[in-house]
């Protein structure tokens, strides 16, 4: 199997690709050893089974969260951020390994949430796959709530951008549900 360096041509052109399709952003959080907060900005966040609850997220490797998450106890957050989190994505993008004492977190199980996330999911740690570059970290969601504000939207990422949902759109068939 080939394997491209981030700035090879055929690498480049995969990635052009990939921003056409739009994703809401998550962030992943994690406690280390001696008890400090980290987290990463992922879009590569999917539900995988109902039942049971299975939630996947893919993180670089090698990697600080990569790291962290193969040396927890199994226990990680998921957060699902609204259209009003955009500085939190940037800020867990950019510094991975950081250790965030200003971004309000939510615990259950003893594992961190981002306050005021649009959805939260606290998972433990069910199956890893390697994905070329990325593991595909599963986990099974012991915890997981959604915020009870109507007009709060998901993040959206696309073509490198944030955005919001812009206006539903008609369907055939189907009526449109009104705002709120």
């Amino acid at each position: 199997m080939a394997k491209y360096a981030p700035t090879d041509p055929r690498a480049l052109r995969f990635r052009k690709a990939l921003r056409h399709f739009p994703s809401g952003v998550s962030v992943v959080t994690v406690v280390d050893g001696d008890g400090n907060v980290h987290g990463m900005t992922a879009s590569s966040f999917a539900s995988v089974s109902l039942d049971p609850p299975l939630c996947a997220v893919s993180v670089n490797k090698p990697g600080r969260m990569h790291e962290l998450l193969h040396g927890t106890d199994g226990h990680y957050g998921l957060s699902i951020l609204g259209q009003d989190q955009g500085g939190i994505a940037d800020f867990y993008a950019r510094q991975p390994w950081s250790v965030a004492l200003d971004v309000a977190m939510d615990w259950s199980h003893g594992c961190p949430t981002i306050g005021g996330a649009l959805a939260w999911f606290v998972c433990h740690k069910w199956a890893t796959y390697d994905g070329g570059d990325h593991t595909i970290f599963v986990g099974e969601s012991l915890d997981y709530g959604s915020t009870e504000r109507e007009d709060l939207l998901p993040l959206v990422w696309h073509k490198s951008e944030y955005h919001d949902l812009g206006d539903q759109l008609a369907r055939p068939g189907r009526t449109l549900r009104s705002p709120g």
